[in-house]
């Protein structure tokens, strides 16, 4: 009898090196995370916002921060990762709640609370597009009327040239950001070490956990899924931020 075949997984190892090299790839990190929270309209009243994949709770920070009458939901797979969130934001109390999560699972896609938005960074791409299209649909029917959802992820290339810039692109910008920030090339020797950059694969890799979507189709099955106002917000070797808000009917 053959073994079941087992889909790759982000591991705790994944998770330990984001935590300590992200700040080196994730391209203009500072930038995507102001422009997702500039996006997001203020609630008229007390609501939550849900972090899908909050990762080291970076982003899940700022949100705290710029929506001060907000609680944030953070949901994350990895307990390394997890664990880092509730330690660097104790000081938030009740505000943040943390859950663990697999984000291509439905079992969490009923809250008991009004969700203002959905945000997630650099995780919808482990969702083939079968998958993107179903959650997209599922945070349409969580979202309280006008609220958004605002994806920061990578998007993959039209064809062999788009990719081919992308690759060397977000290879300028670890090398740069290396350099800025400690002054010689370790950070980026690392990229390179780990074959972070998923456009320099000269061949797909079926074992790969990385499975972007082109920004076209996203934005397509955004507005099929029943958004509003779908738009990219920001774009850099081959990331972008885009989303949407469900319509508010009572909206003047």
């Amino acid at each position: 009898m053959q073994d079941a075949v087992t889909k790759p997984q982000w591991e705790e190892d994944n998770s330990q090196d984001f935590i300590d090299y992200g700040k080196y790839f994730v391209p203009d990190r500072e930038v995507q995370i102001n422009c997702i929270c500039e996006v997001i309209p203020p609630p008229s009243k007390p609501a939550y916002i849900l972090d899908l994949c909050c990762g080291e709770g970076l982003l899940t920070r700022a949100l705290l921060d710029k929506f001060p009458e907000c609680h944030v939901y953070g949901l994350d797979g990895s307990p390394k990762m997890l664990a880092h969130v509730e330690e660097s934001l104790a000081d938030y109390g009740e505000r943040i709640k943390t859950r663990q999560f697999d984000l291509a699972a439905t079992d969490w896609r009923e809250l008991p609370f009004p969700i203002h938005a959905v945000v997630s960074s650099l995780a919808i791409h482990h969702l083939d597009g079968t998958e993107k299209q179903a959650l997209f649909k599922d945070m349409v029917s969580l979202l309280m009327p006008g609220g958004s959802l605002i994806i920061a992820d990578l998007t993959e290339p039209m064809d062999q040239f788009g990719k081919k810039l992308a690759a060397q692109a977000w290879d300028e910008v670890v090398r740069q950001r290396s350099l800025d920030l400690d002054g010689d090339l370790k950070g980026y020797d690392y990229f390179c070490e780990l074959g972070w950059n998923h456009y320099a694969q000269s061949e797909p890799d079926p074992d790969s956990i990385d499975k972007p979507s082109s920004l076209f189709d996203q934005l397509k099955w955004l507005d099929e899924a029943g958004f509003i106002g779908v738009d990219v917000f920001w774009m850099k070797a081959g990331h972008a931020i885009f989303g949407g808000r469900k319509p508010n009917p009572g909206a003047k």
